[in-house]
C-alpha cells in the first residue's frame, strides 16, 4: 500500500470531503489512530463487490480434510436433480 494513503484520524478530519474522493475503485484510504489502524475509506460500491464476492466465497461448501476420504464424486445426473430442487 501506498505511504500516502495511511493518514492519522487527526489529520483526515480536516480533510474529509477530499479524502472521501479519493476513496475510488480499489484505492481506499486507512485512518490510523496513535500509529495503529482503525478504519478505512472505501469507495462504496468497491465495498458492495466485495461483499458480494465474500458472500459468494460463504456459498460455497467446506469439507474438513478429515472428511475428504468419505466423499465421492457425484455423478452429473445427482447435481441436475439437486439443481432443479434448488429452483423449486
Amino acid at each position: 500500500m501506498d505511504a500516502t494513503k495511511i493518514i492519522p484520524i487527526t489529520k483526515a478530519r480536516a480533510n474529509l470531503s477530499t479524502l472521501t474522493q479519493q476513496a475510488k475503485g480499489r484505492d481506499y484510504i486507512v485512518l490510523t489512530k496513535g500509529g495503529e489502524a482503525k478504519a478505512a475509506l472505501v469507495d462504496i460500491k468497491y465495498l458492495q463487490q466485495l461483499e458480494a464476492e465474500i458472500k459468494n466465497l460463504y456459498g460455497k461448501t467446506f469439507i474438513d480434510p478429515k472428511l475428504l476420504p468419505f466423499t465421492r464424486d457425484f455423478f452429473k445426473k445427482e447435481i441436475d436433480e439437486w439443481e432443479k430442487e434448488d429452483v423449486l
